[in-house]
């Protein structure tokens, strides 16, 4: 990459986790993906990826909460990586967005969720993750698809196009 790149990718980086950070003691209204879905808008889906990698790996290692366990920090990982990656992919526009915010945060609220059941495996206990993760993930998703198209959305427009 490019050190244009490289410095492009730390400052999406630094903000997802910054803003992960800011918006930790909120719950399930995060940042952090719509964040790391608009570096893969805005740089491609390699450098969205790499995004995606590196900002949950920090966040997830360095918690203020403490560190995400090892299936829970591979999976925030896998999921921003899909974020990042997905967001190279999107053809821009605000009904993508939404239809992206709504996808991709159900996705990576089936994928951290799953983590759950493989840190606790047991007969009963998957239904049991998949139910009392619900209402979370409903929270997660609603709030995040409104975010992808009401401010991602626009935020992506002003940096591509200034209006």
């Amino acid at each position: 990459m490019r050190m244009e790149r490289i410095a492009q990718v730390s400052i999406f980086i630094a903000l997802g986790v910054g803003l992960g950070y800011a918006f930790a003691p909120v719950p399930n209204v995060e940042l952090v993906i719509p964040t790391i879905f608009l570096s893969g808008v805005l740089l491609g889906k390699r450098e969205g990826g790499i995004t995606g990698f590196l900002t949950f790996l920090i966040f997830g290692f360095f918690n203020p909460y403490g560190p995400s366990p090892p299936p829970l920090l591979f999976t925030q990982v896998l999921g921003g990586m899909v974020v990042g990656v997905c967001g190279g992919f999107i053809p821009p526009g605000r009904l993508s967005f939404f239809l992206s915010g709504f996808l991709l945060t159900l996705l990576y609220d089936i994928l951290t969720n799953l983590s759950g059941y493989i840190l606790f495996p047991g007969g009963k206990t998957f239904l049991a993750y998949m139910v009392a993760g619900l209402s979370f993930s409903l929270i997660h998703i609603v709030s995040n698809t409104l975010i992808f198209g009401m401010v991602v959305y626009p935020v992506y427009s002003k940096l591509k196009h200034g209006r």
